[in-house]
């Protein structure tokens, strides 16, 4: 069993080795070739970067992005310049370039995608641009105080809209049958003859009333703790990505 645990984790290792390995030198490779001025080639190994760094992580993308967008920029190609800067920002934030290492027309376009970027990232909703433990956190105590407040909050308008009348409801019932109960059960003590046929009556009323009561809160309570968990646990939809 030991053996076999160690064999799987060197395979794995040596996997990570060699994927490593092989974007080092896709990555060398694609800008020796926009150094050098051949385009097409730096573009297509930059495109074979990509692919074998969706196995990694995205910061993987980053420095293949780069050599596409600086293409594009040679080419006149603006649109898709912006396009990959955008994204590599969209991956790191606080990425920058080199304004002495780099050309003024890479840097100017570079400029032109954080400023859109950061542009819409500040249009986004509140709980967009928080992190996503930290907008559901602001969503479960605004439901936790008004049902489907925490749903409106993540931009949720339909499932705040249903949590809001089904509280509403439910709640308006349940005051209505507290009510009801207790005008039940005064009617019921209010008989004073003993075996007549009217205390059977009116302690089935009561009987009856006090059971829906009971349901209705309930169904009040299991509504506002549905509304409850999905403020706190239900994803917070995002689109900060160019």
């Amino acid at each position: 069993m030991t053996k076999s645990l160690f064999t799987a984790l060197t395979f794995i290792l040596l996997c990570s080795a060699v994927t490593a390995q092989t974007l080092d030198s896709l990555r060398i490779a694609a800008q020796t070739a926009v150094d050098e001025g051949r385009f097409e080639e730096a573009e297509l190994t930059a495109l074979r970067g990509l692919r074998a760094a969706e196995s990694v992580d995205d910061l993987a993308e980053i420095p293949f992005r780069f050599v596409l967008a600086t293409i594009y920029v040679a080419r006149e190609q603006q649109g898709f310049a912006l396009s990959e800067f955008r994204r590599i920002i969209a991956i790191n934030p606080a990425f920058e370039v080199d304004p002495v290492l780099t050309s003024p027309k890479i840097v100017t376009v570079f400029g032109q995608a954080k400023r859109e970027y950061v542009e819409q990232v500040l249009s986004q909703p509140e709980a967009f641009r928080l992190p996503e433990a930290d907008a559901k956190l602001s969503a479960s105590w605004r439901s936790a105080i008004l049902p489907g407040w925490g749903q409106v909050y993540k931009q949720q308008r339909v499932k705040a809209t249903v949590f809001g009348v089904l509280q509403a409801v439910t709640l308006t019932a349940f005051v209505i049958s507290i009510i009801e109960t207790n005008s039940r059960k005064n009617d019921y003590l209010d008989v004073n003859v003993y075996g007549s046929p009217l205390l059977e009556e009116r302690y089935n009323d009561y009987k009856s009333a006090y059971r829906t009561r009971n349901i209705l809160g309930y169904l009040t309570l299991g509504i506002y703790l549905t509304n409850y968990y999905d403020a706190l646990y239900a994803p917070v939809r995002k689109n900060t990505k160019p």
